[in-house]
């Protein structure tokens, strides 16, 4: 055998393994990607000059983001639409109710007793975070606000989001800078 023939000959690679192997990376990345940012719409929050960091927030929070023309989205649905439901919270009432309600039947929401004014009250034990878009009229976050204060909703905890860092200018929080 001639070893100047073998050396001579070409050899060409075959690329389906390689480019299968790119697809299963592809593919196991697409499926790791962080899920809890999911129900986050893109909002400029607004910057915190009192903050406490969320580190470790809970699995179970409902989070409702509030868009800078004041509609209420949750869970990637539009809840409540000034434009179409104009000075009619109760769309807003009705998600809340929704959320606690689908929140105690799968057990993502617990209920505790507080006593207020004197009588056992159930109040949802854990938090509901409210992001809104530091555009957003004032009175919208309110209206949520005030309807998790209902009795028959009874979020006692509710969490509103901020920012360390202003999206827009780029400007951070003298406290936090050294």
């Amino acid at each position: 055998m001639d070893v100047r023939k073998l050396v001579q000959q070409n050899v060409e690679m075959d690329m389906t393994p390689m480019i299968d192997c790119v697809f299963l990376l592809m593919i196991f990345f697409v499926l790791v990607i962080d899920l809890s940012q999911k129900n986050l719409e893109d909002l400029i929050l607004p910057r915190a000059v009192y903050q406490e960091p969320d580190d470790t927030p809970p699995e179970n929070r409902p989070i409702i983001n509030v868009l800078q023309n004041g509609s209420v989205v949750f869970e990637k649905q539009v809840a409540y639409d000034p434009a179409v439901h104009g000075k009619n919270f109760a769309p807003i009432k009705q998600l809340l109710l929704d959320i606690r309600q689908q929140g105690l039947n799968t057990g993502r929401l617990k209920l505790k007793e507080e006593d207020i004014g004197g009588r056992m009250v159930p109040l949802i034990d854990d938090p509901i975070l409210i992001r809104a878009d530091k555009w957003t009229e004032w009175h919208y976050i309110g209206e949520i606000m005030k309807q998790c204060s209902q009795p028959e909703i009874a979020f006692w905890k509710v969490e509103l989001a901020m920012s360390e860092q202003d999206k827009e200018t780029g400007e951070k929080n003298p406290r936090l800078t050294k």
